[in-house]
């Protein structure tokens, strides 16, 4: 495909593939939220919320699209369902969220991490913006204040990784940090929103970044030193992809060419260390010295996961509009024809989300306790905004385009 076709198509895929296969069967219309785990065809193989943060990833893109896609008056219906769930169940009396529940909202497992507090706040953010509820936007603001506090806390309980004493870094909550304050600005910009987005970057660099590697370690200690063991030497290219995406993004409101070659490299070395030069898309994870890596994680390290190839379907469409360099569209080329012939499925819509290292699906579910439309819908819509740019003058390549 030419760059500038791409536009029709992801938006056909999103109108006719991937939004109307949630939207039929995702809805628990007894007890309200979403059913997240979908098999093949859409039907409930477990009908508890074992991951309440789909109910805030489904919930945020539902409402996203309404409001950068088309105004679909079901598509806010849609939205705003997980939001009332997580409004009435989420909540431990203490202002933690619960990791996970039973389908009728009582508690399944308790708070863990913070990923449900900030998928939380993404469909708080965007619920809010298409429905001018002002109310619901101070509870997304507050919850954020409290989550960044103790995520710069090197003695929170936000990663039971470690023991208390060796406080560690992880590369994933800076960069999903960077997406929640630019969904919350597109609300409205508070005091303190590009000073705390300048923190999240700064360890990004200072911290993960190994230039010289032409890597970033999703895991450092607090400093930003090598941890020892595998934990030291683990790479996840689809957070470098993703991480490089939201860095390009910061760059278009507030320009810095050292912030945008960032993240131009971390797309590109995302897309090098992790494209499999035998079997053909994006490992999940990757040891930086090629050692085996130990427990469960190594099992599914050589596996291909729906997210990642999302990421870099819009990532590296997005580096070649910013440089203007065919190697990003090659790249893209070979992320796109190996998605479409081994995720995609015409017959009933919808992405598989795991396969193995060969490409087949390990299972044929669509949807999992930590699958959904999220990173699909985000990444197709991107890809489709970024696409209606190409042919235009090339002065507009820096430029946000349109979204």
């Amino acid at each position: 495909m030419e760059p500038a076709s791409l536009a029709s198509f992801y938006r056909t895929q999103l109108k006719e593939q991937i939004l109307p296969f949630w939207l039929k069967h995702a809805p628990d219309d007894k007890f309200g939220g979403y059913f997240s785990c979908l098999t093949r065809e859409g039907r409930v193989y477990n009908p508890h919320k074992i991951d309440i943060l789909m109910q805030g990833r489904i919930s945020w893109t539902y409402a996203w699209m309404y409001n950068e896609f088309e105004p679909e008056p079901a598509w806010l219906e849609f939205a705003r369902k997980g939001v009332d769930f997580l409004l009435k169940h989420g909540f431990r009396e203490d202002g933690r969220m619960y990791y996970a529940l039973h389908q009728d909202g009582t508690p399944m497992r308790p708070p863990s991490l913070y990923h449900a507090e900030l998928s939380s706040i993404l469909g708080f953010s965007e619920v809010a913006r298409a429905t001018k509820d002002e109310t619901l936007y101070r509870r997304a603001r507050e919850l954020f204040d409290r989550v960044w506090k103790v995520l710069r806390d090197p003695a929170g309980d936000w990663n039971p990784l470690l023991p208390a004493n060796r406080p560690v870094r992880d590369h994933g909550y800076s960069m999903i940090t960077i997406h929640v304050i630019q969904t919350l600005r597109d609300y409205r910009e508070e005091p303190g929103d590009r000073t705390r987005i300048q923190e999240c970057i700064a360890t990004m660099r200072d911290c993960h970044l190994r230039p010289e590697r032409k890597l970033l370690l999703e895991m450092t200690d607090w400093e930003g030193r090598d941890l020892t063991g595998t934990l030291g030497r683990w790479i996840n290219p689809g957070h470098m992809i993703e991480g490089g995406i939201f860095l390009l993004h910061e760059t278009w409101r507030h320009p810095d060419p050292e912030i945008r070659q960032m993240g131009i490299n971390l797309i590109r070395w995302g897309f090098e260390w992790g494209w499999d030069r035998e079997f053909g898309g994006i490992f999940n994870d990757v040891d930086a010295e090629g050692l085996p890596i130990p427990g469960k994680e190594g099992i599914l390290a050589d596996c291909k996961l729906w997210w990642q190839h999302a990421e870099a379907l819009y990532g590296l469409l997005l580096a070649f509009h910013e440089t203007g360099d065919p190697w990003f569209f090659e790249a893209y080329q070979l992320v796109h024809e190996y998605s479409f012939r081994h995720f995609a499925d015409p017959e009933y819509g919808e992405w598989y989300g795991y396969l193995d290292r060969t490409g087949r699906p390990i299972h044929t579910a669509k949807g999992s306790d930590r699958k959904c439309c999220f990173h699909i819908g985000r990444n197709f819509l991107w890809c489709a905004k970024i696409a209606d740019r190409f042919g235009q003058n090339s002065s507009s390549r820096g430029t946000k385009p349109g979204f």
